[in-house]
């Protein structure tokens, strides 16, 4: 590969992580925003409902970060090439070369197990445990044990 393929390679490989984290988020934020605005349409899921949307948002979670596991190593595959053709640090300003040369994602499948499962724990509890993000009186009362 010349360094052009390579950079091209790298910065494609930077969108598509940003994209894919991107819709994560978004699908993350329209959850939480649905859980909230729907309350007592979620109180009213019977324990099937429930199940199936806790078994989607799972799959969901597991295949976005899945992708983005695959796409972070495969970065971190490409700045590997780079280093050993053209890492020479004589070429580089030592700002470029610390952030762009020296780049190395290696340890981001770690942040995406926590990221990914963090959010799912949060809507499992929003989803079982109404309690966790009512947002009116009424629905406390409902929940709470008198």
């Amino acid at each position: 590969m010349t360094i052009d393929q390579l950079i091209g390679a790298i910065m494609a490989m930077r969108s598509q992580v940003d994209f894919i984290w991107h819709f994560f988020v978004t699908v993350h934020i329209a959850l939480f925003a649905l859980l909230l605005i729907y309350d007592e349409a979620v109180d009213a899921l019977n324990a099937v409902a429930r199940a199936f949307a806790i078994v989607g948002v799972a799959v969901f979670d597991w295949v976005n970060g899945h992708a983005l596991r695959q796409s972070y190593l495969l970065l971190d595959a490409f700045h590997e090439q780079f280093r050993s053709q053209f890492g020479q640090v004589d070429k580089y300003v030592p700002a470029l070369y610390q952030r762009f040369v020296l780049a190395s994602y290696i340890d981001r499948p770690t942040l995406i197990y926590l990221t990914h499962s963090m959010a799912f724990t949060v809507v499992v509890m929003a989803i079982l445990w109404r309690g966790f993000i009512s947002h009116s009186p009424d629905t406390l009362r409902r929940h709470r044990p008198d």
